[in-house]
Protein backbone atom coordinates (compact mmCIF):
# COMPACT_ATOMS: atom_id res chain seq x y z
CA UNK A 1 0.00 0.00 0.00
CA UNK A 2 1.38 3.40 -0.79
CA UNK A 3 2.11 6.40 0.81
CA UNK A 4 -1.07 8.16 -0.41
CA UNK A 5 -3.25 4.71 0.26
CA UNK A 6 -3.02 4.96 4.17
CA UNK A 7 -5.99 4.81 5.91
CA UNK A 8 -6.81 8.01 8.14
CA UNK A 9 -5.77 7.38 11.92
CA UNK A 10 -8.00 9.71 14.47
CA UNK A 11 -6.34 10.45 17.47
CA UNK A 12 -7.92 8.76 20.47
CA UNK A 13 -9.58 11.43 22.73
CA UNK A 14 -8.70 10.97 26.62
CA UNK A 15 -11.69 10.80 28.84
CA UNK A 16 -13.22 13.77 30.52
CA UNK A 17 -12.63 13.64 34.33
CA UNK A 18 -16.02 14.71 36.12
CA UNK A 19 -15.35 17.57 38.33
CA UNK A 20 -15.05 17.25 41.97
CA UNK A 21 -17.98 18.47 43.88
CA UNK A 22 -16.90 21.78 45.55
CA UNK A 23 -17.87 22.38 48.81
CA UNK A 24 -20.75 23.70 49.96
CA UNK A 25 -20.58 27.29 50.85
CA UNK A 26 -21.68 27.48 54.48
CA UNK A 27 -23.19 31.15 55.13
CA UNK A 28 -20.74 33.64 57.21
CA UNK A 29 -23.65 34.65 59.44
CA UNK A 30 -24.41 30.69 60.21
CA UNK A 31 -22.38 30.59 63.51
CA UNK A 32 -23.47 34.06 64.64
CA UNK A 33 -27.29 33.06 64.56
CA UNK A 34 -26.31 29.90 66.66
CA UNK A 35 -24.38 31.67 68.66
CA UNK A 36 -26.85 34.17 70.21
CA UNK A 37 -29.59 31.11 69.84
CA UNK A 38 -27.24 29.26 72.43
CA UNK A 39 -27.16 32.08 74.49
CA UNK A 40 -30.72 32.81 74.32
CA UNK A 41 -31.65 29.29 75.41
CA UNK A 42 -29.41 28.82 78.35
CA UNK A 43 -30.64 32.52 79.97
CA UNK A 44 -34.37 31.08 79.08
CA UNK A 45 -32.96 28.06 81.01
CA UNK A 46 -31.55 30.06 84.14
CA UNK A 47 -34.54 31.86 84.41
CA UNK A 48 -37.30 28.81 84.33
CA UNK A 49 -34.47 27.60 87.35
CA UNK A 50 -34.83 30.49 89.12
CA UNK A 51 -38.25 31.18 89.17
CA UNK A 52 -38.77 27.33 90.28
CA UNK A 53 -36.47 27.65 93.16
CA UNK A 54 -38.12 30.69 94.09
CA UNK A 55 -41.33 29.20 94.51
CA UNK A 56 -40.16 26.10 95.84
CA UNK A 57 -38.69 27.93 98.67
CA UNK A 58 -41.96 30.67 99.07
CA UNK A 59 -44.99 29.54 97.16
CA UNK A 60 -46.43 32.59 98.15
CA UNK A 61 -44.87 34.95 95.74
CA UNK A 62 -47.10 36.42 93.55
CA UNK A 63 -45.84 34.77 89.85
CA UNK A 64 -46.50 31.43 91.19
CA UNK A 65 -49.79 30.07 89.29
CA UNK A 66 -51.21 27.29 91.46
CA UNK A 67 -50.02 29.16 94.80
CA UNK A 68 -51.04 26.98 98.12
CA UNK A 69 -54.75 27.97 99.97
CA UNK A 70 -54.30 30.25 102.40
CA UNK A 71 -54.07 29.25 106.07
CA UNK A 72 -57.00 29.98 108.07
CA UNK A 73 -56.90 32.06 111.03
CA UNK A 74 -56.25 30.12 114.07
CA UNK A 75 -59.44 29.38 116.49
CA UNK A 76 -58.73 31.35 119.56
CA UNK A 77 -61.25 31.10 122.60
CA UNK A 78 -61.74 33.63 125.00
CA UNK A 79 -60.60 32.57 128.26
CA UNK A 80 -63.00 31.48 131.10
CA UNK A 81 -62.63 34.05 133.94
CA UNK A 82 -63.80 32.34 136.89
CA UNK A 83 -65.90 35.00 139.03
CA UNK A 84 -66.32 34.89 142.90
CA UNK A 85 -69.39 33.79 144.31
CA UNK A 86 -71.17 36.29 146.39
CA UNK A 87 -71.47 35.83 149.65
CA UNK A 88 -75.07 35.00 151.43
CA UNK A 89 -75.73 38.48 154.01
CA UNK A 90 -75.32 35.80 157.49
CA UNK A 91 -71.42 35.87 156.71
CA UNK A 92 -71.45 39.84 157.21
CA UNK A 93 -71.91 39.62 160.96
CA UNK A 94 -73.97 43.32 162.16
CA UNK A 95 -72.56 45.06 165.02
CA UNK A 96 -75.37 46.33 168.02
CA UNK A 97 -73.05 48.51 170.43
CA UNK A 98 -75.21 49.65 173.99
CA UNK A 99 -75.03 53.43 174.35
CA UNK A 100 -74.85 55.08 177.54
CA UNK A 101 -77.42 57.41 178.23
CA UNK A 102 -74.55 60.03 178.26
CA UNK A 103 -73.14 59.01 175.27
CA UNK A 104 -74.19 60.10 171.24
CA UNK A 105 -73.21 56.31 169.59
CA UNK A 106 -71.13 56.94 166.43
CA UNK A 107 -71.91 54.47 163.66
CA UNK A 108 -69.32 52.31 163.46
CA UNK A 109 -67.15 51.27 160.52
CA UNK A 110 -67.87 47.44 160.23
CA UNK A 111 -65.18 45.30 160.22
CA UNK A 112 -66.19 42.03 159.15
CA UNK A 113 -66.93 43.82 155.20
CA UNK A 114 -65.46 41.09 152.72
CA UNK A 115 -62.07 43.29 151.37
CA UNK A 116 -62.10 42.02 147.26
CA UNK A 117 -58.55 39.90 146.94
CA UNK A 118 -55.83 41.28 143.99
CA UNK A 119 -55.13 39.94 140.72
CA UNK A 120 -54.07 36.40 142.27
CA UNK A 121 -57.39 35.63 143.20
CA UNK A 122 -58.57 35.65 139.21
CA UNK A 123 -56.35 33.12 137.51
CA UNK A 124 -56.30 32.46 133.79
CA UNK A 125 -55.89 29.64 131.50
CA UNK A 126 -53.04 31.04 130.37
CA UNK A 127 -50.34 31.52 133.49
CA UNK A 128 -48.15 29.49 133.83
CA UNK A 129 -48.30 26.89 136.17
CA UNK A 130 -45.55 25.03 138.85
CA UNK A 131 -45.60 21.77 136.43
CA UNK A 132 -43.12 19.04 135.48
CA UNK A 133 -43.98 19.00 132.06
CA UNK A 134 -43.66 21.23 129.25
CA UNK A 135 -47.13 21.77 127.65
CA UNK A 136 -50.32 22.71 130.04
CA UNK A 137 -53.51 23.93 129.15
CA UNK A 138 -54.29 27.63 127.44
CA UNK A 139 -57.75 27.78 128.12
CA UNK A 140 -60.20 25.37 129.92
CA UNK A 141 -62.04 22.88 127.74
CA UNK A 142 -64.96 24.04 125.66
CA UNK A 143 -67.88 22.83 124.14
CA UNK A 144 -69.46 23.93 120.60
CA UNK A 145 -70.98 23.01 117.97
CA UNK A 146 -68.78 20.86 115.20
CA UNK A 147 -70.73 23.19 112.40
CA UNK A 148 -68.84 26.69 113.20
CA UNK A 149 -65.39 24.46 111.67
CA UNK A 150 -67.01 22.22 109.33
CA UNK A 151 -70.42 23.77 107.78
CA UNK A 152 -70.92 21.00 105.84
CA UNK A 153 -70.86 18.44 108.67
CA UNK A 154 -74.00 17.27 110.37
CA UNK A 155 -74.09 18.40 114.06
CA UNK A 156 -76.05 15.27 115.19
CA UNK A 157 -74.25 11.78 113.60
CA UNK A 158 -70.00 13.04 115.13
CA UNK A 159 -68.58 13.71 118.28
CA UNK A 160 -65.03 14.14 118.91
CA UNK A 161 -62.13 16.64 120.42
CA UNK A 162 -60.29 19.56 118.60
CA UNK A 163 -57.69 21.85 119.24
CA UNK A 164 -53.92 23.12 118.84
CA UNK A 165 -50.53 23.05 120.77
CA UNK A 166 -48.30 26.32 120.87
CA UNK A 167 -44.82 27.01 121.89
CA UNK A 168 -43.66 29.78 124.51
CA UNK A 169 -43.55 32.50 121.69
CA UNK A 170 -47.28 31.72 121.13
CA UNK A 171 -46.43 29.79 117.26
CA UNK A 172 -47.43 26.41 116.27
CA UNK A 173 -46.03 23.51 117.74
CA UNK A 174 -45.88 20.81 115.24
CA UNK A 175 -45.41 16.54 114.85
CA UNK A 176 -46.52 16.18 119.00
CA UNK A 177 -48.74 13.48 119.48
CA UNK A 178 -52.19 13.93 120.91
CA UNK A 179 -53.23 10.86 122.81
CA UNK A 180 -57.20 10.55 123.93
CA UNK A 181 -58.12 7.72 126.31
CA UNK A 182 -60.68 6.76 128.75
CA UNK A 183 -64.15 5.23 128.63
CA UNK A 184 -67.33 6.31 127.10
CA UNK A 185 -70.97 4.21 127.34
CA UNK A 186 -69.30 1.73 129.71
CA UNK A 187 -66.88 0.67 126.99
CA UNK A 188 -63.00 1.59 127.27
CA UNK A 189 -62.09 3.51 123.84
CA UNK A 190 -58.84 2.53 122.17
CA UNK A 191 -57.79 5.41 119.59
CA UNK A 192 -54.68 6.37 117.73
CA UNK A 193 -52.89 9.78 118.43
CA UNK A 194 -53.34 12.29 116.46
CA UNK A 195 -50.96 14.95 115.09
CA UNK A 196 -50.80 18.15 115.41
CA UNK A 197 -50.38 20.04 112.16
CA UNK A 198 -53.15 17.77 110.52
CA UNK A 199 -56.01 19.91 111.18
CA UNK A 200 -55.85 23.17 109.84
CA UNK A 201 -59.49 23.75 110.96
CA UNK A 202 -57.77 24.70 114.28
CA UNK A 203 -54.79 26.31 113.18
CA UNK A 204 -51.56 25.55 111.94
CA UNK A 205 -50.64 23.09 115.19
CA UNK A 206 -54.08 21.73 114.79
CA UNK A 207 -55.26 18.51 115.58
CA UNK A 208 -58.65 16.53 115.53
CA UNK A 209 -59.59 12.56 117.19
CA UNK A 210 -63.11 11.59 116.38
CA UNK A 211 -64.76 10.00 119.66
CA UNK A 212 -68.04 8.83 118.52
CA UNK A 213 -70.94 8.82 115.94
CA UNK A 214 -73.35 10.88 117.70
CA UNK A 215 -72.90 12.92 120.46
CA UNK A 216 -73.02 11.17 124.15
CA UNK A 217 -72.87 12.58 127.44
CA UNK A 218 -70.01 12.05 129.66
CA UNK A 219 -68.48 13.14 132.77
CA UNK A 220 -64.68 13.24 133.21
CA UNK A 221 -64.37 9.67 131.59
CA UNK A 222 -62.12 10.64 129.28
CA UNK A 223 -58.89 12.25 128.90
CA UNK A 224 -56.47 14.07 126.88
CA UNK A 225 -52.52 14.21 126.66
CA UNK A 226 -49.76 15.29 124.70
CA UNK A 227 -47.22 12.89 124.18
CA UNK A 228 -43.50 12.79 122.52
CA UNK A 229 -41.86 10.25 119.69
CA UNK A 230 -41.05 7.99 122.60
CA UNK A 231 -44.77 8.03 124.05
CA UNK A 232 -43.10 9.66 126.87
CA UNK A 233 -46.16 12.53 128.14
CA UNK A 234 -45.22 15.69 127.52
CA UNK A 235 -48.13 16.93 129.35
CA UNK A 236 -50.73 15.86 132.36
CA UNK A 237 -53.71 14.13 131.83
CA UNK A 238 -56.55 16.55 131.03
CA UNK A 239 -59.89 14.84 132.39
CA UNK A 240 -63.16 16.55 130.12
CA UNK A 241 -66.41 16.11 129.80
CA UNK A 242 -68.89 15.99 126.42
CA UNK A 243 -72.34 16.42 126.17
CA UNK A 244 -75.30 14.46 124.86
CA UNK A 245 -76.28 18.30 122.87
CA UNK A 246 -75.85 18.14 119.10
CA UNK A 247 -75.13 21.74 119.42
CA UNK A 248 -72.25 20.50 121.75
CA UNK A 249 -70.44 17.57 120.51
CA UNK A 250 -66.90 19.24 119.17
CA UNK A 251 -64.89 19.91 122.64
CA UNK A 252 -61.71 22.50 121.93
CA UNK A 253 -58.70 21.82 124.05
CA UNK A 254 -55.82 24.47 123.20
CA UNK A 255 -52.24 23.91 124.78
CA UNK A 256 -49.06 25.82 125.52
CA UNK A 257 -45.67 25.53 126.13
CA UNK A 258 -44.89 26.21 129.47
CA UNK A 259 -41.33 25.50 130.23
Amino acid sequence: MTQEEQPDVQPMEEPIQPAAPKAALRPKNADGLWNVLTVLGLLGLAAMLTVAGLIYWNPYVPFNPYPPPTLPAPLVLPSATPTIPALPPTWTPTVTLTTAPTDTPVPPTPTATLIGMGPTATPTATEPVNTVYAFALQSPPAMISATILYPERSSCDWMGVGGQVLDMQGGPAVGISVQVGGSLEGYALTLYPSLTGTALKYGAAGYEVTLNNRPVASQGKLWIQLIDQQRLPLSSRVYFDTSGDCEKNLVVINFKQVR
